[in-house]
């Protein structure tokens, strides 16, 4: 049967921007507007580690407030210690449960106030950052040039910084935001390079691009010192696969220079990071180990607003790692921080098409960048830049973005 009367249609509806004009095609008036978009965009919120009291209570005030919270059997049978809920409503419903929690006992008030700041970041799609003049336009488009012999993609193809500073600028010339410059190969199975010959490769790139490339030059590196070396030679950002753990003297070289630093998500080291990478949830453990570096950083002096988050596809991750966290790349955005993408001719895009040479993925890479893009990834770390900028201006263009 074809839904005929009254013209049924069910609507996508992704935020409250799409609510909102949802409901002036309907010809509802100015105020009615105001008070109705908040009431089509349901939200699903998960909460870890609750105790039973406060569990109990949350659910029976989400009820009295039309929604619903699923919990875990403990709250009923009445053993354990910690619950799990499902935190189920419109945003008009989850306003007024936060205000009623904010008198309640148990961590709720707490709760309330993390609640809602969850809320608030996955709704903004521009988080606070040094960036986000520039993210606010679309995805920035962050080149690679790997001053390698043994990168997995492009190693070698570098080695001289005339021959990388040419790479960089044309990637610059195509339409890349910023480059990412990096001295040692992190591919599966690499060993730990000296810090002079990392600073031999990266350090002179860095000099003669900075005069050029003001504000655009990101340092792919773990070690505190090659960090500390190529800030003072020009470099914006640094991108830490670590997340300043592998390097105690880290977190004071970029708390000093106060720049943008990217946490990468790493299972084990490059050398072992994929024998058997395993995970109870892969996307819940990496949320949980990004709220724990997160906090780190903040309470060793770094500003939040300077931090940017990746989830490491390949980096102790099987191809069902990958395309897990690739599904679900919007649940990172209650984090409130930019999240950077790098799916660009990985190892699982050429499993899963059976491709051979990652030089042949960039067909696979851009869909991946598109795709990422419709999820909210704010920096796509790639190789071939026209290619993956025209792809992600595409799904802009597709979502309604595109200025």
């Amino acid at each position: 049967m074809i839904p005929t009367e009254g013209r049924p249609q069910v609507l996508v509806l992704r935020d409250l921007a799409d609510i909102r004009a949802a409901l002036r095609h309907a010809r509802v008036s100015s105020a009615g507007v105001e008070i109705m978009d908040k009431k089509g965009l349901f939200r699903v919120v998960r909460v870890t580690g609750l105790s039973l009291r406060a569990a109990n209570i949350l659910k029976q005030e989400m009820l009295s407030r039309g929604g619903e919270v699923a919990i875990s059997r403990e709250v009923y049978e009445w053993w354990g210690e910690e619950a799990d809920c499902l935190v189920m409503g419109t945003l008009a419903q989850f306003q007024r449960l936060l205000v009623k929690l904010r008198a309640q006992p148990f961590g709720l008030r707490d709760l309330s106030a993390s609640i809602e700041e969850a809320l608030r970041n996955f709704g903004n799609a521009v988080p606070a950052s040094p960036l986000a003049s520039q993210i606010a336009g679309g995805p920035l488009i962050m080149g690679i040039v790997n001053v390698t012999p043994d990168s997995f993609s492009d190693g070698g193809l570098n080695l001289d910084t005339e021959t990388a500073e040419r790479s960089a600028l044309e990637m610059i010339e195509e339409g890349a935001d910023l480059v990412d410059v990096g001295g040692e190969s992190t591919r599966p199975g690499s060993e730990p390079l000296s810090f002079d010959e990392e600073s031999s490769r990266v350090l002179p790139l860095v000099r003669v691009l900075a005069a050029q490339l003001p504000q655009q030059i990101s340092v792919d590196t773990y070690k505190a010192r090659i960090a500390a070396e190529a800030l003072a030679a020009g470099a914006y950002m640094i991108n830490d696969i670590s997340a300043l753990r592998m390097d105690p003297e880290m977190i004071a070289v970029v708390r000093d220079a106060e720049c943008p630093v990217v946490l990468m998500h790493m299972l084990g080291e490059p050398k072992t990071m994929q024998e058997n990478p395993v995970y109870g949830d892969v996307v819940s453990d990496i949320y949980e180990f990004f709220v724990e570096r997160l906090n780190w950083a903040v309470d060793q002096g770094l500003k939040e607003e300077n931090l940017l988050v990746d989830p490491g596809l390949g980096f102790g991750k099987t191809t069902s790692h990958n395309l897990e966290i690739l599904s679900n790349l919007e649940a990172f955005r209650s984090l409130g921080r930019p999240i950077v993408v790098g799916a660009s001719r990985k190892r699982f895009l050429g499993e899963i098409l059976d491709i051979a040479d990652p030089k042949d993925r960039d067909v696979a890479s851009a869909i991946m960048t598109a795709l990422a893009t419709a999820a909210g990834a704010h920096v796509l770390r790639v190789h071939s830049v026209g290619v993956n900028r025209d792809a992600a201006r595409l799904a802009r263009a597709l979502l309604g973005r595109e200025d």
